[in-house]
């Protein structure tokens, strides 16, 4: 296991050794791994562009606040959608494609699955759900 203290050495080299404007897109990032891997992206990043996308229009405002806290030049678009459909996914990209040349990152971090249910395009994925300790 790496330990806390080497994440936390290459995150800092991230101003350093990576260009300014890199694009980033952070699919569940608005509660729990995925909210705060994109802060030490965006404490990190120079000049970011960043899209993430999750559910909650509060918590991605509320992200968005932060992020613009943590770093001032760069842009945080937060889209909301829930990515258990095909075609919301493929909604997203043509979003993101028409705005962006490339992405440099891509961070995946959907909720986990505990409920099972069928979508409308006849897939079945496992609904997430939060448990409070």
């Amino acid at each position: 296991m790496v330990s806390l203290s080497d994440v936390q050495a290459s995150n800092a080299q991230i101003a350093t050794s990576l260009p300014a404007g890199l694009v980033a897109v952070f699919v569940g990032a608005t509660y729990g791994i995925g909210e705060s891997t994109l802060k030490e992206f965006a404490r990190n990043a120079r000049q970011p562009r960043v899209y993430f996308v999750g559910r909650s229009q509060d918590a991605g405002n509320r992200i968005t606040a932060e992020c613009q806290q943590l770093n001032p030049d760069g842009k945080f678009m937060f889209i909301k959608a829930d990515c258990s459909l095909i075609k919301v996914v493929d909604d997203v990209c043509h979003e993101i494609k028409s705005k962006e040349k490339a992405i440099n990152l891509l961070f995946l971090s959907s909720g986990t699955a505990l409920f099972h249910t069928e979508t409308s395009e006849s897939v079945i994925y496992f609904r997430h759900t939060r448990v409070s300790w």
